[in-house]
């Protein structure tokens, strides 16, 4: 077994981030009675079994024949001594099989996050009621909401059998979020300015986040979807030789040998930071090298995931293969080490068309990502007559189609078109939302703007259901009193100067029904002279021209349907991911960023709502400062909606069990990692 790595030295971080490594315990305040009850229950149950009873414990045959060989450690040595125990969905189940899914293009590796990448040190439960336990064992939050602390699972080992520690923690913390060359855009719960936020290190298995101000949103948002990798993904005796901090001497060497432009591009690499990117460098961690008709192995970073990335095997299309863990520290209630699977398979299908074949042929037996798309839905009947069921897919987006229009454009004449809420309201008004339903979504939905939906507790109806009607001849009212009357011979209304009203509307090429839908659109609006053209484009590529503020206007995220607090960017125009206005994002992360702006004052007003929503841990305060948030976002009208739509169903084959009835599909909420994936088996005939 490798030993573990040395202690780090300790640093004083400034600016946003400080460490400690210890410091005077927090007022603290207990978890739910019934949740800490029910935690020191089952931990005390497992604990006892494996204390007098170590064959209480059961393993995967091919684990146990491993370890008869002296190839692996006994189970009840690769496990912690408290391991989590997992309430199945259904009964017990049994070991064996493989779990196929499928990606889209070179920017869907958000779902193997969401299916077997979701272990954060707290998680949402099944219901998404509560966040509970994970990789932590326990957590205390102050009652002033000021500080957390987090206690880990002694004897929990990374995948390769060296211990999970406080110190892979602090080298997230410090090394990696609170490196600005690493993370030039920290999360939103981090604080910015000095002693904004720090970590205390009191001993191996426990740590201490502690804020300047109150930050009543930080578990949940440690629970909710992540973009980047975690307090859990970075195992320091792996990755700290690609740290320039912890390797000056030999950091050129390993960058030269990996062909990276530099360290922090190889670090991101072998750490797999971008969540989102599934090409084949990403997926493997390393740049293949191997002709392209080999299997390549992917680079040996350990994990804490039931699954560890193993391989890419060639194929029409390839298929990344990721293995058990042996060293996964979850059981069942009969002391089964999990996952129950053996093995998972995710075809990388470079098209939507590629996809639909894959599903077509039986060739993926549980998934709702790309499967609830409009385009597939008619393809699942052949299936449910087979060996398949639906699963139905309970959508949290506040819009199928949202539209944003860049309201920090760099061009001076667009950007006065769109910063120009009359202009917003009257290409809402010229859209025949009924139409869109009616030509992409068979009929089904209803007109809607970007707000959250009917059965969110944040529902506003001013916010939801202004600026719908049909009506193009206010629509071409409105635009001319703008000073956009003047046309040319094609009826294209001109720009002050001359230039023609003609921008781009960009769209996710793995969505085609975002480019039927637009094209809808764009229809409509020429009827008014207004041009606009749609290009499809990879999901990679979308995201990076927005956040580089190098576009006209895109379908953006639909976040936000359900809950607008930890969704606020939906709403909020200046937070990262908003997409509506990236220099005033900037602004947000650091107002002296090379192309920030200020927002303008009612933008700012919503920031400091939110500040204060994060800083209050009375919940119906928070509730009551969101809805003045969204009041301003309904005045100001900072985006387009079209329609929101029922839910679709996703697929699951007959033969996996425990799998919910029901999904939620959700960011904050990255299902189906919540409903504890390793818990799923198959039954064989």
């Amino acid at each position: 077994m490798p030993p573990s790595a040395p202690p780090s030295p300790s640093r004083s971080a400034t600016g946003r981030c400080a460490t400690r490594r210890s410091g005077a315990p927090a007022t603290v305040r207990a978890l739910p009675a019934a949740v800490t009850a029910l935690t020191l229950l089952l931990v005390l149950i497992l604990s006892m079994a494996g204390a007098g009873a170590a064959p209480f414990y059961r393993e995967a045959p091919d684990l146990a024949e491993r370890a008869a060989r002296g190839l692996l450690p006994a189970v009840e040595d690769r496990l912690p001594g408290n391991p989590l125990l997992i309430p199945v969905e259904e009964h017990i189940g049994a070991y064996g099989g493989v779990w196929r899914m499928a990606m889209v293009g070179d920017g869907d590796g958000l779902l193997v996050y969401r299916t077997v990448g979701y272990e954060p040190l707290v998680r949402w439960d099944p219901a998404w009621r509560r966040v509970v336990p994970n990789v932590a064992q326990s957590f205390r939050v102050a009652d002033d909401a000021r500080s957390v602390t987090f206690h880990l699972r002694p004897g929990l080992r990374w995948s390769d059998g060296v211990p999970f520690t406080a110190e892979d923690v602090r080298f997230w913390f410090e090394d990696v979020l609170c490196d600005p060359e690493l993370t030039p855009r920290p999360p939103r719960w981090l604080p910015s300015g000095p002693d904004g936020v720090r970590l205390e290190v009191p001993d191996p298995h426990t740590v201490r986040f502690v804020f300047a101000k109150p930050n009543s949103l930080f578990v949940a948002a440690l629970a909710s979807g992540q973009e980047w990798r975690g307090a859990t993904d970075y195992p320091r005796h792996a990755l700290a030789r690609y740290h320039r901090r912890h390797n000056p001497d030999g950091i050129a060497a390993e960058v030269e040998a990996a062909g990276a432009a530099g360290w922090t591009e190889l670090f991101h690499l072998r750490a797999g930071t971008y969540l989102s990117r599934s090409d084949a460098a990403s997926l493997l961690r390393r740049r293949p090298d191997g002709p392209p008709d080999a299997a390549q192995a992917a680079a040996r970073i350990p994990t804490l995931h039931a699954w560890v990335v193993d391989r890419l095997e060639p194929g029409e299309p390839p298929r990344l293969v990721a293995e058990r863990n042996p060293y996964y520290w979850k059981v069942d209630a009969a002391g089964q080490q999990l996952p129950y699977i053996d093995r998972v398979e995710v075809h990388t299908a470079p098209s939507e068309a590629v996809f639909a074949r894959l599903l077509s042929d039986g060739r993926i037996d549980l998934q709702t990502r790309h499967v609830v798309a409009p385009g597939m839905q008619p393809l699942l009947e052949p299936l449910f007559a087979k060996d398949y069921r639906p699963l139905p897919v309970q959508p949290s987006d506040s819009n199928t189609v949202p539209l944003v229009l860049n309201l920090t454009h760099a061009d001076p004449a667009l950007r006065a078109v769109f910063a120009d809420r009359d202009i917003r309201i009257a290409l809402s008004l010229a859209i025949d939302r009924r139409a869109v339903l009616d030509a992409v979504f068979g009929g089904r939905g209803e007109p809607y703007q970007m707000a959250p939906r009917p059965e969110s507790r944040f529902y506003l109806e001013r916010l939801a259901r202004q600026h719908l009607e049909h009506d193009p001849q206010e629509a071409s009212r409105r635009l001319d009193a703008e000073g956009l009357g003047a046309r040319d011979r094609d009826g294209v209304r001109l720009l002050p100067g001359g230039r023609r009203l003609s921008f781009t509307v960009l769209v996710r090429a793995d969505r085609t029904h975002h480019a039927e839908a637009v094209a809808v659109v764009s229809r409509q609006w020429r009827a008014i002279g207004v041009d606009a053209t749609v290009t499809p484009v990879s999901r990679r590529d979308l995201v990076e021209r927005i956040r580089e503020n190098r576009f006209d206007a895109a379908v953006g995220y639909g976040d936000g349907g359900m809950d607008a607090v930890f969704d606020a960017y939906a709403f909020i125009p200046c937070f990262p991911d908003s997409q509506v206005a990236p220099a005033w994002a900037l602004w947000y992360g650091d107002p002296a960023a090379a192309g920030a702006e200020v927002p303008p004052p009612a933008v700012q007003r919503q920031v400091a709502l939110y500040r204060r929503i994060a800083e209050t841990t009375d919940p119906e305060a928070q509730e009551r400062l969101m809805r003045e948030v969204l009041e301003i976002a309904a005045d100001e009208f900072f985006a387009i909606g079209v329609a929101i739509v029922p839910g679709n169903a996703g697929v699951v084959r007959t033969a996996f069990r425990n799998v919910p009835r029901a999904l939620t599909d959700a960011w904050p909420y990255p299902s189906p990692g919540p409903t504890n994936p390793p818990q799923y088996f198959l039954v064989t005939p």
